[in-house]
């Protein structure tokens, strides 16, 4: 252990000892460990050297000189390290006795750091007993997990090579043997972390897993599948579907039931089945209208989806008259400055464009983007689409270099914000390839509309629509 690595460790034990996130710095003076090291005034010794890094930061208060840690992640990483090192011969209750008494800021976090250090030792026992144990522990469990899953993935190809290297299938049957509540629970918020993380292809090779498991008479399993279902590749995609549309009605006195309902309906957009999503849809909404209490953001989402599937089938009238429900909704709930709100205009501002009205879509698209930019940010996937479709409109008014400009802001924040395979970004390059192909450069359009292409096919599938427009894109350049 290094002597910077030896300070940072001691102070975080006392901490823990402590229970107490700031110390004092007399109290570091008198420890034999690392007494020394805050003594000293030399600017490369290790105390003075986190204080400069800015790992450390003194502050007085009542006349006192405290130190705290300055980064609140590597706080809670050295703090792991250091219950990991005093509670690796004990059972799950002495981390659990951490998280319920310690009233140490971060002892909880130190607890999942350490969980993440079992794993990394190819141990799961106590992972695996505290997410029995429920309750609160769940919340620890879940980060922990979700790792553990990513380490099993990264280490497939070693599976049967290497010794003691445990699968994905491993963690999964273990969670799921007799499963609980707490399984399930732990291993939607997993999910949710690794699509928060953009963990694709261990996400894909989880589900293509939890599949072939047959727990269909468990609500909570019902609701990953579906979550599940558009990292499936299209057949098997369409077979669980329609697995799930049977089985989903025996839940119907489920208070999750309507949003399951309304759940599928969005699968089946996806899947351009337009009849069924319609269906799920009104049946979801017809639910929340007859149950007590206030469901008006469900109801909302309803409207939008609604409006999303009649502009797939070219129902201008239908798309307009859902849409301007959705908005309508988004004001009485959220008011005009909410992120839900800019969707909402939106897709008003894209009725306009099928409506032929180029300059007015982009009047209200510019009203969205300002809610996006003060609520969001300039880097975040909402603004990039906004840019995407105002490009879009001054394409369809010919302003070729200012729709350029957009369309090029839009791939620059989903470059820098998504994975390389995200759906967005096959928007970004073929609206791109149309500036291209408007600009006379047939190859380098061409290149676009196929980069468009391989995006959409690995994540919809070959019967996707706009796979079906891109490759008459293609044919026509081919031929030209």
């Amino acid at each position: 252990m290094t002597s910077n690595h030896l300070l940072l460790y001691r102070i975080a034990e006392l901490m823990l000892e402590q229970e107490q996130h700031i110390l004092p710095v007399d109290l570091l003076f008198d420890d034999d460990q690392i007494g020394d090291f805050v003594k000293s005034i030399q600017i490369d010794s290790p105390y003075q050297q986190m204080l400069f890094e800015g790992v450390l930061t003194e502050s007085v208060r009542d006349e006192k000189l405290f130190v705290s840690f300055t980064v609140e992640g590597y706080f809670h990483y050295v703090l792991g390290e250091v219950i990991f090192n005093k509670s690796q011969e004990f059972g799950a209750e002495a981390l659990k006795q951490i998280v319920e008494e310690n009233k140490l800021n971060g002892a909880k976090e130190g607890v999942e750091q350490c969980l993440i250090k079992d794993i990394k030792k190819q141990k799961y026992e106590r992972l695996f007993s505290l997410i029995d144990s429920g309750g609160e522990m769940n919340k620890y469990c879940s980060v922990p997990f979700s790792y553990a899953l990513v380490y099993a993935n990264n280490n497939q190809s070693q599976i049967g090579k290497t010794e003691n290297k445990v699968s994905i299938e491993y963690l999964v049957d273990s969670l799921l043997d007799n499963p609980t509540e707490n399984d399930f629970r732990v291993l939607f918020n997993s999910i949710l972390n690794l699509e928060r993380t953009q963990k694709n292809n261990c996400l894909l090779n989880l589900f293509n897993i939890l599949t072939k498991i047959e727990k269909y008479e468990n609500i909570d399993f019902l609701k990953i599948i579906i979550k599940g279902l558009p990292y499936l590749e299209q057949e098997l995609k369409s077979e669980i579907l329609n697995r799930l549309q049977n089985e989903v009605d025996k839940f119907s006195d489920h208070s999750d039931y309507p949003e399951i309902i309304f759940e599928l309906g969005t699968k089946w957009l996806l899947s351009l089945d337009f009849k069924m999503a319609v269906g799920m849809f009104e049946k979801s909404k017809l639910i929340f209208e007859s149950k007590e209490g206030n469901f008006d953001d469900k109801i909302e989402k309803i409207y939008s989806n609604l409006g999303a599937a009649f502009w797939y089938q070219g129902d201008i009238k239908l798309t307009k008259y859902y849409f301007e429900l959705s908005f309508e909704k988004c004001i009485q709930i959220y008011g005009y400055h909410h992120p839900y709100t800019s969707g909402a205009l939106q897709n008003l501002a894209l009725v306009n464009v099928l409506l032929d009205e180029y300059e007015k879509s982009i009047e209200i698209f510019n009203k969205a983007l300002d809610i996006s930019l003060k609520n969001e940010g300039l880097n975040h996937p909402n603004s990039a689409r906004i840019y995407s479709n105002i490009g879009s409109a001054y394409l369809r008014l010919g302003k070729l270099e200012i729709a350029n400009e957009f369309f090029q802001k839009a791939l620059t924040i989903d470059l820098n914000v998504l994975h390389s395979f995200h759906p967005n970004l096959a928007l970004d390059y073929d609206d791109i390839g149309d500036i291209l192909l408007e600009q006379g450069d047939k190859q380098d359009a061409c290149l676009h509309y196929e980069k468009s292409k391989t995006i959409f096919i690995k994540n919809y599938g070959i019967n996707y629509p706009h796979v079906k427009v891109l490759e008459e894109k293609i044919q026509k350049l081919l031929e030209s």
